[in-house]
Order: structure tokens, then C-alpha cells, then sequence
């Protein structure tokens, strides 16, 4: 997955969206290809090398750290609701595509189930993310 694609080029959170979706569309692209090497890299090489499963789990927390730095941009620039936790939510992101991985892996994807779980995931993303026009809500504290 091309990062720098992802990264450092939205200017809203449609935006961000739309190249998250593009980035698991070629995910989802490369399954189809090289759905052998997958199952290899991400099951079975991890259950059987040490090492191997260390670098998977470096590799999840790179991600979540790379989605945080963007979302930390985008509440700096404004588009991103300034009362969330960029980091928390840097690995929820991450994680929230693991059932869809999975799926194919045990050979269970189709097109119209990565479709529905993208578009569903997605807009629960995009509506965390997206600032309300009336800003944040007061926490429960400031409210008793």
C-alpha cells in the first residue's frame, strides 16, 4: 500500500475517506492476486516465526501511528473535530479493517460483502471525524 497516497494529501475528512477507501480497494486488489502469499505472510509465518510475527505487529503499530499523525493534522488544519483521541482512534481505524481481513483469508470475501463493510466502516469514520457544524458536544462532566 502506497502510504504517501493516504498521508499528508487530504484536505478533508472526504477526502481522507476517499484515498483510506482507494488504499483498502488495492489491498483488497492485491488478495485476489497473491491471496497464497497473504495467508503465508499474515497467518501462518507469524504462528511459525517469532520474528516474523514481532515485525507484523511493528508494521499494525506504524500504521495506527501514521493514521494518528494525520488525524493530529487535520485537527490542526481544522478539518478534523478537535475532541478526539488521534491516537486511540489511529489504532481503532487500524483495526477495524481486521474483520474484513479475515474474511478473506478464510476464503469467505465476495465484493458485495467488501463494499457494504468499507462503505459502513467508512461512514462511521468519517462521521467521528467530521467536525459538527455547532462544534463539539459538552462531556457528560461539564454537563452535571
Amino acid at each position: 500500500m502506497e502510504l504517501h497516497r493516504v498521508f499528508g494529501s487530504a484536505g478533508d475528512v472526504g477526502e481522507l475517506v476517499a484515498a483510506v477507501r482507494a488504499a483498502v480497494e488495492r489491498l483488497y486488489a492485491l488478495f485476489e492476486r497473491e491471496p497464497r502469499v497473504l495467508r503465508l505472510l499474515v497467518v501462518e509465518a507469524g504462528a511459525i516465526d517469532p520474528e516474523l510475527s514481532h515485525r507484523l505487529f511493528g508494521l499494525e503499530a506504524m500504521t495506527a501511528s501514521l493514521i494518528a499523525g494525520e488525524l493530529t493534522r487535520g485537527m490542526e488544519e481544522g478539518w478534523i473535530r478537535p475532541d478526539i483521541d488521534p491516537d486511540v482512534l489511529g489504532h481503532t481505524i487500524f483495526t477495524m479493517a481486521g474483520p474484513w481481513i479475515m474474511r478473506e483469508l478464510l476464503g469467505a470475501g465476495s465484493p458485495a460483502i467488501r463494499d457494504r463493510s468499507m462503505t459502513v466502516a467508512l461512514g462511521l469514520v468519517e462521521k467521528t471525524l467530521r467536525p459538527s457544524a455547532a462544534g463539539p458536544a459538552p462531556s457528560a462532566a461539564a454537563t452535571n
